[in-house]
């Protein structure tokens, strides 16, 4: 479903770009044939959207937290009610399928609720003798979207940047910004006083711009490593700048010996291949314990073979197409890397015949006979539906197997062994770590981050409201001044020595 753009919502209102800088030009990915949705953006956009934001933030600052509330509930309601159409801009833009692309739409509009309702306890204000704690808001704080989930994940970090009183300026990606115009419409039907959220389009410039200027308190990103290794370079000169970067994964799955492997194959196959594999927390690593490898194989690869590949629209669609054509030929070039390097092909991706034209392929599988931490096809994440195939011998070295990559967002572990599962807790550097369940299981009702290349140790998801705020604590007394109290040499007035 293309949507006709509006512009930039600024100041509380949709502004047309004028004279733009440029276009965004969004095709669907599965069906190229289709109109594409258009949208001009100015990069001037930026400044004013800030701009907006910062005189907006005083007011809302100081708003009751329970008017606040009362504006964010009625929001969900809204989005709610034109989920359909949500979901609908997700697939004609991204080509996720259209079952994935309610869920997505269920997940942002469900985030209100924890949020007001779970979340905000760890920013909850206390008390100790003598003295209190309160959460301060921080002012502007930019949100940087992906395309992969472009209203859960930057929603993620909206809803709780309101909560606690700040205002956002939302930079959607390029590639699925249609979805955000009616997140803006939403916001503006739910009565948020103008300036406290607003929506620019535009480029990586864009982007850039907004990361880097001056009235911006933090930026809240979620995307790649490379890119959010851009954000820290335009923000090194700010060091007072808050920064939450989620920033991928390259994610394994442990499948050991005593594992259930009907579940442990039908999880793997959901978390490898759901969303055509463009989820950070997808799986693109099976280190398999010798003694399974070949019954769990021969399920999880029935499963592959079998998966339903077609427009995202359709209902019985598993695997729509990738979002662009960059995304094709980046994912085909690490495939060709793989079997250039000594992968086994298990299971070749190629370009399925589709009843539309468009950024299709099937998934692929490669059996790798040792860990290489100099393979690309072993380091890069892949973003695509493709997974290596480990096999080992036992827990000790799975466990070394799935350590050796540069990221730390998510493992999975397959085992009826809790000792097992606590062993792998005590030796993963993983932001999430999932017993009998799939890597790409991630639920808003608990923290979500990574470590090493995948995160900065801001999590989102339960505990986006502590990097949303800062801690200020304060020495309090009510009671009259007592010369008695000052310590011995203090030469108060009448006071013995």
């Amino acid at each position: 479903m293309a949507i006709q753009g509006r512009g930039d919502y600024l100041a509380g209102q949709f502004v047309p770009p004028g004279t733009p800088d440029g276009e965004i030009r969004c095709p669907d990915p599965g069906d190229l044939d289709a109109p594409a949705a258009r949208y001009p953006f100015r990069h001037a956009a930026v400044d004013e959207a800030v701009e907006a934001a910062h005189r907006a933030w005083p007011a809302w600052a100081k708003l009751r937290p329970e008017a606040r509330h009362t504006v964010l509930r009625r929001f969900a309601t809204l989005l709610e009610k034109r989920a359909d159409e949500a979901a609908l801009a997700i697939v004609g833009e991204m080509g996720k399928t259209l079952h994935e692309a309610r869920q997505e739409v269920a997940a942002a509009v469900g985030k209100v609720a924890v949020t007001l309702d779970e979340a905000l306890r760890f920013v909850a204000p206390f008390e100790v003798a003598g003295g209190r704690c309160r959460f301060r808001s921080r002012g502007v704080l930019a949100v940087l979207g992906p395309y992969n989930f472009p209203l859960h994940l930057p929603n993620g970090h909206i809803v709780p940047a309101l909560a606690t009183g700040n205002c956002v300026v939302l930079k959607p990606s390029e590639i699925a910004p249609g979805v955000s115009q009616i997140v803006a419409e939403c916001w503006e039907g739910a009565g948020l006083p103008p300036g406290v959220f607003n929506l620019v389009q535009g480029d990586g410039e864009s982007g850039a711009r907004l990361a880097r200027h001056a009235d911006v308190k933090g930026v809240l990103f979620t995307g790649s490593w490379e890119t959010g290794t851009r954000v820290r370079e335009a923000t090194r000169d700010q060091p007072g700048k808050i920064l939450a970067l989620e920033m991928g994964g390259k994610n394994a799955a442990i499948v050991l010996h005593d594992a259930d492997l009907d579940r442990a194959a039908a999880e793997c196959f959901l978390a490898a291949f759901q969303t055509t594999g463009q989820r950070c927390t997808a799986t693109s690593r099976l280190i398999l314990d010798r003694r399974v490898a070949d019954p769990f194989l021969a399920r999880f690869l029935s499963l592959a073979r079998a998966a339903r590949i077609g427009h995202g629209a359709d209902p019985e669609t598993f695997l729509g197409p990738l979002a662009t054509e960059r995304a094709l030929h980046r994912f085909f070039d690490l495939v060709e890397s793989a079997e250039k390097e000594g992968a086994e092909a298990l299971l070749e991706a190629h370009r399925p015949d589709t009843t539309r034209r468009g950024h299709y392929v099937s998934p692929g599988v490669h059996r790798i006979e040792r860990v290489d931490r100099a393979s690309r096809y072993q380091q890069e994440e892949i973003f695509g539906p493709d997974v290596s195939v480990l096999v080992v011998d036992g827990l000790d070295e799975a466990l070394s197997a799935q350590d050796a990559t540069d990221y730390g967002l998510a493992l999975a572990i397959f085992t009826r062994s809790r000792a097992a599962y606590e062993e792998a807790f005590f030796r993963s550097e993983v932001g999430v770590l999932n017993w009998n369940r799939g890597t790409a299981g991630a639920p808003s009702t608990l923290p979500f981050g990574g470590r090493r290349r995948s995160g900065n140790d801001f999590p989102s998801a339960l505990l986006a409201p502590v990097y949303c705020t800062y801690p200020v604590a304060s020495l309090e007394t009510e009671a009259p001044f007592d010369p008695a109290s000052l310590p011995p040499g203090v030469p108060w007035p009448g006071r013995t020595p």
